[in-house]
């Protein structure tokens, strides 16, 4: 099994660009297509209303609008895969079965801590109207001074309390991630097998997995996908992300199988 959080990435961007160019090139055939029917129409030819021809021209000339709406659909599909891959290449979140998400989450929490510093430090130098104070700050300047010297309606001056409150909330949030993937690290991973159904904590993936002999029939699928599994073709298994109700579940769901 293979869980290169990169790889995966790369995959995504280019199944969206693959798709973007089918749509596209769907879009151009479409559009021809409904083009070519056009054109066997003189310019300005009327429908013969109660002529023989009549259904027959309202027809065909319902075609050729389809198509092109149908190109139209096309080419909305096409622009759509091409900002999903944009937003996957532009994506900064930090995913937790990234192999590297310990090590961007500290690097975030550092970002953070140090703004909070500089923000409380400001108001304190703001406070006492000690400009030569703030300058000596990193990330001060002439500029930012002057903005912070704006009285804000309801603020007053500095970085406003919200600004300082929301960061702190922000170093907490990030802190209780990297708790919870250190706890995850050491953890002895989950891994048993009950009626050759193995169920199996993979944590360089984030997941927990059931991995079934042979294809889970129908009610078991249901069960699995109201639990909140999904199947995934690349790991051959059914999983969610690791918690403690993920594996209660799975454990519930095997045994209620083996139990028959």
């Amino acid at each position: 099994m293979k869980h290169d959080f990169e790889e995966r990435k790369e995959n995504r961007i280019i199944n969206a660009h693959r798709l973007a160019k089918k749509n596209t090139q769907e879009a151009e055939s479409l559009y021809t297509t409904a083009s070519e029917m056009a054109s066997v129409i003189p310019m300005g030819q009327p429908i013969l209303i109660g002529h023989h021809s009549e259904k027959r021209d309202r027809n065909y000339r319902n075609r050729i609008s389809n198509k092109f709406q149908q190109a139209n659909i096309k080419l909305d599909k096409a622009a759509y895969y091409q900002d999903k891959a944009k937003t996957i290449e532009n994506n900064d979140a930090i995913f937790s079965d990234d192999p590297k998400a310990l090590e961007k989450l500290n690097a975030k929490l550092n970002e953070l801590k140090k703004a909070q510093e500089f923000m409380k430090s400001s108001n304190k130098c703001l406070r006492k109207g000690d400009k030569e104070c703030f300058l000596k700050l990193e990330a001060a300047s002439e500029n930012l001074w002057d903005e912070l010297n704006k009285t804000s309606p309801g603020y007053g001056k500095g970085f406003a309390h919200f600004s300082l409150s929301n960061n702190n909330a922000n170093i907490r949030r990030i802190q209780q991630r990297i708790d919870q993937l250190k706890k995850l690290e050491v953890k002895t991973a989950i891994d048993e097998t009950i009626n050759d159904i193995r169920i199996f904590e993979n944590k360089e993936a984030n997941h927990l997995q059931i991995i079934f002999p042979g294809k889970p029939d129908e009610i078991t699928r249901k069960k699995l996908k109201s639990a909140g599994f999904r199947w995934s073709p690349r790991e051959g298994a059914w999983q969610r992300h690791i918690s403690r109700s993920a594996y209660l579940d799975a454990q519930i769901i095997v045994k209620n199988i083996t139990s028959k």
